[in-house]
Formats: structure tokens, sequence, C-alpha cells
């Protein structure tokens, strides 16, 4: 089945953000993690395209979109609230992955009724997996995390991050989420969360030590939000990768709900 898509640029400041959207209905907008681009969704938009608006767009410094020095969260942020505000219309599902996801749930937090649902993929779980940023700034700085991006950035499919820069972003994404119950605590729309099991990887003490942390942070919400759908893959946390039907059925099934 062919698939027509059209390919636009949305300025937000100094950034050009490049934004691809199919099909027509309810409009589900999906908000990339931090390394990954609009071709993350590619395998799950294809099982959703005959019924849905799907937008799609390249955070700064990633894919197609132009870079910036500002790659702060807050920076991250202001590209999901101009697409919001000039592209999503009028309360949209927004679909988050990993930073996407923590970004989804601050957004809809300040910005009440203007989000349908939220379908949040293995991220915005309230607890911060980074014990040592030094540690963390040691193990980004290497030549794959120098080198691969910058090759990747070539095809439009990399992002633009020095290993300093990752890092930077990696210890603030953790540290918002030692505050992301005050953000639960403001949403007003259906919320459902599939986490991976295997987040943190499946080899080694810290990734036994992450994924129990993961799992407890997931169980929390449920606790404290019963309201809330939680669903657990058994999988690492590439999900749009490895589990694209399964997340495509699930998303399906709740934007009908909602």
């Amino acid at each position: 089945m062919s698939i027509k898509e059209k390919h636009y640029k949305i300025s937000n400041g100094e950034v050009q953000l490049a934004v691809s959207e199919t099909g027509q209905g309810q409009t589900l907008l999906f908000l990339n993690g931090g390394g990954a681009t609009q071709v993350s969704w590619k395998r799950l938009i294809h099982e959703l395209c005959e019924s849905y608006r799907l937008v799609t767009f390249d955070f700064r410094n990633h894919g197609k979109t132009t870079r910036s020095s500002d790659v702060s969260f807050k920076g991250f942020l202001s590209d999901a609230e101009v697409i919001m505000d000039q592209v999503a219309g009028d309360r949209p599902l927004v679909v988050g992955w990993s930073l996407g996801a923590d970004l989804a749930v601050w957004y809809a937090a300040a910005h009440p009724g203007r989000v349908a649902g939220l379908f949040l993929i293995d991220g915005a779980v309230p607890v911060n997996l980074v014990a040592d940023p030094e540690d963390i700034k040691r193990r980004l700085d290497t030549p794959a995390m120098k080198f691969g991006p910058l090759l990747l950035s070539l095809v439009g499919m990399g992002y633009r991050l020095t290993p300093s820069e990752y890092a930077a972003l990696t210890i603030e994404v953790n540290t918002h989420r030692e505050q992301l119950l005050s953000a639960y605590d403001q949403l007003d729309c259906p919320v459902e969360l599939v986490l991976a099991t295997k987040s943190a990887g499946e080899k080694g003490a810290r990734a036994e030590r992450n994924n129990a942390l993961w799992r407890a942070g997931g169980e929390q919400l449920a606790r404290l939000y019963p309201a809330y759908s939680l669903q657990w893959v058994d999988n690492t946390h590439l999900l749009p990768f490895k589990e694209p039907t399964t997340l495509a059925r699930s998303l399906d099934s709740f934007a009908q709900r909602i």
C-alpha cells in the first residue's frame, strides 16, 4: 500500500522543524525519543495510516531539523509547543517515547484541555536512573558516540549532539523525572503507559538495578493513578522498533476508547 506523505518545515525561532504528516481523522502527534528521529515511527505508522491523521517531526539537532545551541529540556519542550500550536490542531492524542513521553506529560500539565490523551512509551516514569552524573559523562564520551550520530545525520536519520550535550540532556531529563508526580497531578486527560521490562538492557548489574527501579516507578504510578492504563512489554527500550504491532494495537484501542 502506498502512503502519501506531506513534508514541510515550521519555524521555532532559529530552528526549522522538519514535519511530516499523512492520513486524515483524529490527529496522533508523535514525540520522538532523544537521539531518535521520525524514522522511529515508520513501522507503527504503517499499521495506523488508514484511520488517523499522523504527524511526526524531528526535534532540534535531530534528523532533518536544523541545529540550535540550546539543547536543554526547555528547548526541546519549546519545539513540541510550536508543533502543538501550529500543526496539531484541536486536541490531538499525543504519543511520546522516552524523552518524548516526558515532554508530553510536562506539556499537557501546563496546557489543560489541550490534549485528548497521552500514550506514553517507556518514558515519563518518576524515577532518577542517573546515580552518578560523572559516570554518565564518561560512558558517553566514546568514539562511537562522536562519529556514529554524525554518519547517520548525513542521511537524515541521526542527531547532532556532542557526547557532553547528550550527557547533559540525559541528566536533565532524569532530574525532571524526580518532579514528574507534580506534573501528573495536573493532568486532565486519559493516560496509557506501555513500559519495557528490560528498559535499561539485559546484561550487567547496572541494567538489573535500573530495570528494578523502572519497574518500581511504573508500579508507583499505577498505585497513585488507578485510572491510568499500564502495560508491561517484555522487551528493551527500543519498543517502536521491536514491538510496532503491539504498540499499534494498543494505541488504536486507546484512541477508540477516548
